[in-house]
């Protein structure tokens, strides 16, 4: 049984099968369930320039994670949601060690080792080599 899962989601409708993933990991009377979404911050920008345009996606995110909490929370789930800024990868990991999960829950997708071109180091890849606990990635 699970404590804590952390749900790392961008805002795309991929994520729902995500979700019906970890519903099946946690137990609505046990396991505390963490939305978390990382704002990826540009690194040459200069003070307060994107601040309109990072104001824009936090609003975005806090209505789809809000949305997504709503309808964990009518399935009986102890759920809240956090939007962090920085690079996904280590963000992810910075918040599962902060918040003590035992258990990431996560979207990843096929790579084709086949195909000399498919990207190997996505995020996903990233965040199950540096996880302070286990992961599991969803394939939609």
């Amino acid at each position: 049984m699970y404590d804590v899962l952390l749900i790392p989601v961008d805002l795309s409708s991929t994520n729902e099968s995500v979700l019906d993933a970890a519903r099946d990991l946690a137990a609505p009377d046990h396991t505390r369930v963490l939305l978390h979404h990382a704002i990826e911050t540009l690194q040459d920008e200069a003070p307060g320039e994107m601040d309109d345009f990072y104001a824009d996606l936090q609003q975005e995110a806090e209505k789809k994670l809000g949305a997504w909490t709503s309808d964990l929370a009518e399935d009986g789930y102890d759920v809240d949601f956090m939007i962090t800024y920085g690079e996904r990868g280590p963000e992810i990991t910075r918040v599962a060690e902060e918040q003590d999960a035992d258990l990431l829950v996560m979207r990843s997708h096929r790579v084709d080792r086949d195909d000399p071109d498919s990207p190997v180091g996505t995020v996903s890849h990233q965040v199950a080599v540096f996880a302070p606990c286990s992961v599991h990635l969803v394939r939609a």
